[in-house]
């Protein structure tokens, strides 16, 4: 034992001395050396290596434990009467020996979390348990759990389902007991951290949870703190997600109980945005639970306890939310300066959702209100419902702040239940929406949504086009006369995307003949070359031939020898392809800093190549049909909806639920299949020669001019979109039987796009000397998804498929190799710097008073620490959140939170190489795969799994590199899954990890599945069989004694179903 180490263990045998003066002595002394640099050093040392009979953090901790009983027992033998003085020199020295024990906790575990976890949750409930120390200690002691333990994420994994039971237990008994001793704003943070807890790491404790959430917030309307309940609906929220897929009834029974006294809360206690946002989640999952995507009635999946008390409260949220968007408007109204006027998504969503309900209930309906305290004095009010209500509150007369939330609930409710609005509801709801339209020079806010507005109109008619429609002339007017506005609005910087997706829509369901100044946007200067534009071109393309002529000067015939009869004249197809090609003029711009239009955006993957390539066919229509496959050309109908939901968690709860309804109808909110875009099966294509020798000259130019600019004027995103442009051309020529692959590689156009490679790989390597500059790292990040995008496997039609090839073979050797450098450089130099922590001394001193203690004999070995150690996490977890805010929790090692912009650029770069190696070397490459996929598998020897960056990079791997084209041999797959049981080993108490694992494991085993068994190489092939098999034996060891949760038995479910089906196709046999 060291020096510092024997002074320490003299101090910690001393804090038992029988004389107060010595015992002061020795506890100042105590604090002074926990807080010496090299006696921390020395205790990390101890601690890490377990050497015996040496001190550690656990002993000296297990010592002031035992001082701390001893003072706690004097403290509490003392005599209840005494004085004033007596009783505050008590509360002082409590709270100096609360304030030691936390100043010590926070000293040990400064550099990484050093003491055992199961000791520190021992001390919490042993002194919670006490009602004496939970008077005198317990506000600490709570906030040392909070911010100390709960907010580490070695302590939250090793923490047991046991441990999670007995917190819960305690600290929903404090709360339920409505304790002094602790603040209630931070008992409601510690039960939303525990729930979190549970929820994640464990299965049990609904029925637990259900009736503690029951009690507390049905006594809402006398909470004075506000910060309390905000900390309990979160808490539920987090709680009802996690329980809604196997308790779908107690989920309703308990909505059914709470939701009255939500509303309280909503309606009269003024809550903050914070607030109300948990409310809204709350709501929002309620309805989901009772009607999964919109169903209405049991027969098709909908579900309540009591569907009585269910629809009145239904009638009661729905009268609220109008009440709260009438006072966002008239918040808005009375403020000074700018102000957003519209409504959160989140609000507008549930509000459709209430309608959707409601609407085809009465008209008008009386509730009662749930203001008043007792059932007696409760006030029954009169709602009113219907379409009617809702083109009310469209009115033109009525002011842009009034208008625009109830504009965003109509877009919502047709947008997600089209089936809801009526055949005879579109003609006065498009005439109202047609004249706000008109007025939106005079109203300019409200244009865009109005514009969105109409557009779910349109598409709600396109997939209602099957049923029988009442004035369809009606319509097809109205419908002509917005098409105009909306040309004209192509015109406005505002609204120039919204009119385009309006007119997409249009095109989409033909619900308006195309004229010639619809094509006069994408051949004159109206509108640039943008993504609504280019998919409002498409649209238009694959349902009608191009017109003869749309400018007069413009020749009105042709040669027939090479246009033909059907299509019009070269004018306006050469009118596209240079409003495209064609690099913007202007005087105010020098001519090296002006790029081409159809680089400077970021188009979908090969749109602008499949419209080009059409362009030039004699039948475009056919043409575009055939080289966009399967690829869908119009998302806008699906592009403003918000992602409420971005776990997926109530998305695949509704589908489980709608599983079990036995209704057999489509639903309502799923558009009509557009049949029109059925794929063209190799029809016969003719080129037109002159077009594509204009196509190929702008193609030419707009290399030639990214090659020849001056250095440093070209960024390398538009190198790439260059690069890609070009391969995506090609591709095309390709897939139309114009070239074949090994004809394109010949072909001028891929000689330049290699010249951009090469341009672009000198990028890369200039890079490498730069990578401590936050905006070098942006970038790279950025142009390496690009990157990744164009050459990922997802694509599967035949475009996407030649061009990846034909980029991967313009790829330089160089290019590839820098990757690999740069990767092993920022993987070895991730971190530095951020792990080290000072030695300065933590905020909280203490100062402490001595009291007599007796001196008891010795009964346990404080160098015994019975379970062992488990190596530190690298680097400090730090929490300085403030009370008010929301409780803390772990942050996972999945959390991006930990990565830094060098790790993310590392992990865009990784990917990149992952996806380049999953080829065969025989497609005529320049750089070696098998080179670069083993650099890339080196990076593994450097694997540190406690780092979150190196967790990250393991999945990528482990998802990547066995991919459908890769054929990787016995060695790499050893090599891929060699570090695989030590990761799962050291993750193995969390439950997200240890998912995450399983479930990045599938293309390893779908890939060992396809692979044919080699005879000479049959024995290591077995033996990485049985590494990966050794795993999943491992969790299905643990998933039988309840050591998992449900998360990992999904994923372990979802391997075995995988190792199946990979048997049974190879007809092997496993034990």
């Amino acid at each position: 034992m060291s020096l510092a180490l024997n002074e320490l263990l003299i101090c910690c045998r001393g804090i038992e001395h029988e004389r107060a003066t010595e015992r002061k002595k020795e506890v100042e002394r105590l604090k002074r050396l926990i807080r010496d640099p090299e006696t921390a050093r020395e205790l990390d040392r101890a601690s890490s290596c377990r050497a015996p009979r040496q001190l550690t953090w656990d002993a000296v901790f297990r010592f002031l434990r035992k001082y701390l009983q001893k003072e706690t027992e004097l403290l509490q033998a003392g005599r209840a009467n005494v004085s004033a003085s007596t009783h505050t020199s008590r509360q002082k020295k409590a709270q100096d020996l609360s304030s030691l024990v936390k100043y010590f906790i926070r000293c040990a575990n400064k550099r990484g979390p050093k003491l055992k976890c199961a000791d520190l949750l021992s001390h919490v409930e042993d002194v919670l348990r006490s009602s004496f120390t939970c008077a005198a200690y317990g506000e600490d002691c709570s906030s040392t759990l909070l911010k100390d333990v709960l907010s580490v994420h070695k302590y939250w994994s090793e923490i047991t389902s046991q441990q999670w039971e007995s917190l819960l237990d305690v600290y929903c008994g404090l709360f339920n007991k409505a304790s002094r001793s602790i603040n209630r704003v931070l008992l409601s943070r510690i039960i939303h951290a525990v729930v979190q807890g549970c929820c994640r790491q464990t299965d049990g404790l609904s029925h637990t949870l259900f009736t503690f959430f029951c009690r507390a917030l049905s006594n809402t309307r006398v909470e004075k703190q506000l910060a309390v309940v905000q900390h309990l609906i979160s808490a539920l929220n987090v709680f009802l997600r996690s329980v809604a897929t196997n308790s779908r009834r107690r989920v309703c029974r308990l909505g059914e109980e709470l939701l009255p006294s939500i509303l309280y809360v909503w309606s009269q206690m003024r809550p903050n945005s914070t607030l109300k946002q948990e409310m809204v989640e709350f709501f929002n999952l309620q309805v989901c639970v009772h009607h999964p995507k919109g169903a209405r009635t049991p027969e098709t999946g909908a579900l309540a306890e009591d569907w009585g008390k269910w629809h009145s409260h239904l009638y009661s949220l729905y009268d609220e939310l109008v009440a709260e968007i009438s006072h966002i408007s008239s918040r808005g109204k009375y403020a000074t300066g700018s102000r957003h006027i519209a409504a959160r998504e989140n609000l507008i969503m549930l509000t459709a959702d209430v309608c959707h309900q409601l609407f085809c209930q009465d008209l008008r309906v009386e509730v009662q209100d749930t203001h008043s305290g007792s059932p007696q004095g409760r006030k029954r009010r009169r709602v009113e419902l219907g379409w009617d209500v809702l083109r009310d509150r469209l009115q033109p007369q009525l002011s842009d702040f009034d208008m625009i939330p109830w504009l965003q609930v109509t877009a919502a409710l047709i947008s997600k239940y089209p089936d809801m609005l009526a055949a005879h509801e579109l003609p006065p709801l498009l005439s109202l929406l047609y004249q706000l339209l008109g007025e939106q020079r005079c109203h300019g806010e409200r244009g865009p949504y109005v514009l969105r507005c109409l557009r779910q109109v349109a598409l709600c008619q396109v997939a209602c086009s099957g049923k029988s429609q009442a004035g369809l002339v009606e319509l097809g007017r109205l419908w002509g006369r917005v098409w105009v506005l909306a040309l004209r609005g192509v015109s406005s910087a505002q609204t120039e995307a919204l009119c385009l997706e309006l007119l997409a829509t249009m095109v989409q369901g033909s619900l308006v003949p195309m004229d010639r100044e619809f094509w006069k946007l994408f051949s004159g200067a109206v509108c640039k070359p943008s993504i609504a534009s280019a998919l409002c071109l498409a649209q238009a393309m694959c349902r009608s031939s191009l017109p003869q002529a749309v400018y007069s000067r413009e020749p009105c015939s042709s040669s027939p020898s090479v246009l033909g009869e059907a299509d019009g004249p070269a004018g306006l197809r050469e009118g596209i392809i240079d409003w495209f090609l064609t690099k913007e003029q202007s005087d105010d711009m020098d001519d090296s800093t002006r790029h081409h239009p159809v680089i400077s955006s970021d188009f979908p993957l090969n749109l602008v190549p499949r419209i080009l390539v059409a362009l030039m066919l004699k039948d475009s229509v056919s043409g575009l049909l055939y080289l966009k496959g399967s690829v869908q050309l119009q998302p806008f109908h699906c592009a403003d909806q918000p992602v409420l939901d971005p776990s997926g968690v109530l998305t695949e709860v509704q589908a489980l639920y709608l599983q079990f309804s036995f209704d057999d109808t489509v639903s309502g909110s799923s558009a009509a299949e557009d049949r029109s875009d059925a794929c063209w099966e190799k029809p016969q294509l003719t080129v037109i020669g002159p077009l594509r020798r204009r196509l190929e000259q702008g193609l030419q130019d707009v290399a030639s001019h990214l090659l020849n600019s001056p250095p440093g004027s070209v960024s390398p995103t538009h190198m790439l979109r260059g690069l890609t442009l070009l391969t995506g051309v090609l591709g095309a020529f390709v897939t139309v039987r114009l070239l074949t692959e090994e004809d394109a590689c010949q072909n001028p156009l891929f000689q330049k796009a290699k010249a951009l490679a090469q341009d672009f790989s000198d990028y890369v390597s200039s890079c490498r000397t730069r990578l401590l500059e936050t905006h070098v790292l942006s970038l790279l990040k950025s142009v390496m998804l690009h990157c990744s995008q164009h050459v990922s496997l997802e694509e599967k039609d035949s475009v996407s498929t030649v061009s990846r090839g034909l980029l991967m073979k313009a790829f330089p050797a160089r290019l590839l190799n820098e990757l690999s450098d740069m990767c092993k450089v920022m993987l070895s130099s991730s971190g530095k710097g951020d792990g080290e922590v000072g030695e300065d001394q933590p905020e909280e001193d203490t100062q402490l008073t001595r009291t007599h203690v007796d001196n008891q004999p010795e009964e346990v070995d404080l160098f015994d620490d019975g379970d062992g150690a488990h190596p530190s996490s690298s680097g400090t977890q730090k929490s300085n959140a403030e009370d008010s805010q929301h409780a803390l929790r772990a942050q996972s090692p999945l959390s991006e939170d930990h990565l830094d912009e060098q790790d993310l650029a590392f992990l865009s770069v990784l990917r990149f190489l992952s996806l380049c190696v999953c080829v065969d070397q025989d497609r005529g490459l320049a750089f070696r795969v098998l080179d670069v996929r083993r650099r890339v598998l080196k990076l593994l020897d450097l694997l540190d799994g406690t780092k979150p960056l190196h967790l990250h990079m393991y999945l990528i791997l482990l998802k990547e590199l066995p991919a459908e084209e890769a054929c990787l041999t016995a060695e790499e797959y050893c090599v891929l899954l060699r570090p695989l049981a030590d990761a799962c080993s050291l993750y193995r108490q969390d439950q997200e990890v240890c998912a995450s694992i399983l479930m990045a494991l599938l293309p390893c085993i779908h890939s060992l599945g396809r692979q044919q068994r080699p005879p000479e190489g049959s024995e290591e092939m077995d033996n990485v069989k049985g590494m990966l098999l050794k795993v999943v034996s491992g969790f299905c060891i643990l998933g039988k004694s309840g050591r998992c949760s449900s998360a990992v038995r999904s994923a372990l479910g979802h391997c075995l179903r995988a190792l199946l089906e990979t048997l049974a196709v190879s007809g092997q046999s496993c034990r």
